[in-house]
């Protein structure tokens, strides 16, 4: 009989739709995995597999064999002020990426025609233009190795073959442009790549991240993860519920504004349901837990984003 089972596998290194179907295929690819649901922005895959058959380290195996890396701990992931700041500027982001490539793209088309590229190949020595493009050109040249010892092409192979050609017929200005445009637009992707992230990000910070539980007679506070249905959860006033259940003692305002959009608080009492992640504003409740982390109302909608995000139209 076997045992299915599906899992959460955080996944770095993904940076494109490729990337996440790389990783899709190896996973798939393991004996004993049912299905795999990349997730390209939320950084992880949804694994349904045999648990008898295949454990989390093969999966974490299949996954760095094709040049990805799987944490040891999943955790909250910190946003970088980086990110932070290129999330909000994204704007005169886009701006400044316009005019940067319509002038560079306009020296370049005048620049043939006038002759001056040729005139860079002959007066720049090539060695300093070869150090140019290793310094700014390291980054991908890494990853296309890694690609390449994986068994995979990547867009940025043939940009490098293109690369490597005009370096062979002594075009070395032409050489800096190609990897000049394969860091813009490498920067680009992972810019609106990061943005998506964390609207995800933004989203699952608004989980719950302990529960305070009525066990054996006695009150603790546990992780969300330790919830189980028919626990007693207990909430007080200005505390999230953690988990969907129905009311079965106290009466309390809630707010389910996260949930159904609702402006104003409602009121619930005695065998009203209540949901995950909304906030008890005034009163206190006690519930009987019916569902529990992606089951939940909350759960299925970080879901439902996350699937939004990751099913795109092949172009």
């Amino acid at each position: 009989m076997t045992t299915m089972k599906t899992i959460d596998l955080d996944i770095k290194g993904m940076d494109c739709a490729q990337c996440a179907r790389h990783v899709k295929q190896a996973l798939e690819n393991v004996p004993g995995v049912e299905e795999a649901e990349v997730l390209l922005t939320a950084e992880k895959a949804a694994v349904r597999l045999d648990t008898d058959l295949v454990s989390k380290t093969d999966l974490k195996r299949a996954v760095e064999k094709a040049g990805y890396t799987v944490p040891d701990q999943a955790g909250p992931k910190a946003e970088s002020t980086t990110a932070t700041l290129q999330a909000d500027s994204s704007r005169p982001f886009f701006a400044l990426l316009g005019i940067v490539f319509v002038v560079v793209l306009v020296i370049v088309i005048f620049g043939e025609g006038l002759g001056l590229l040729d005139v860079v190949n002959e007066r720049v020595p090539w060695p300093l233009m070869l150090a140019v493009i290793l310094l700014f050109g390291y980054p991908i040249f890494r990853n296309v190795i890694r690609a390449s010892f994986s068994g995979r092409i990547i867009p940025h192979t043939l940009m490098t073959i293109g690369m490597l050609a005009a370096i062979a017929v002594g075009e070395w200005a032409a050489a800096v442009l190609v990897v000049f445009f394969m860091r813009l637009g490498d920067y680009t992707e992972s810019f609106t790549t990061e943005r998506a992230r964390r609207a995800v990000k933004d989203l699952t910070a608004l989980a719950p991240k302990k529960a305070r539980v009525f066990r054996n007679g006695i009150e603790e506070e546990i992780p969300i993860a330790e919830v189980q249905v028919n626990d007693v959860a207990i909430v007080r006033p200005g505390e999230q519920i953690p988990a969907d259940g129905q009311v079965i003692a106290g009466q309390a305002t809630v707010d389910q504004a996260r949930i159904t959009g609702e402006s104003m608080p409602v009121e619930v009492g005695m065998g009203d349901d209540v949901y995950a992640a909304t906030i008890a504003q005034y009163g206190a409740i006690r519930i009987n837990v019916t569902k529990v982390g992606r089951d939940t109302t909350f759960g299925r909608v970080i879901q439902l984003v996350e699937q939004a995000e990751a099913n795109r139209a092949d172009i």
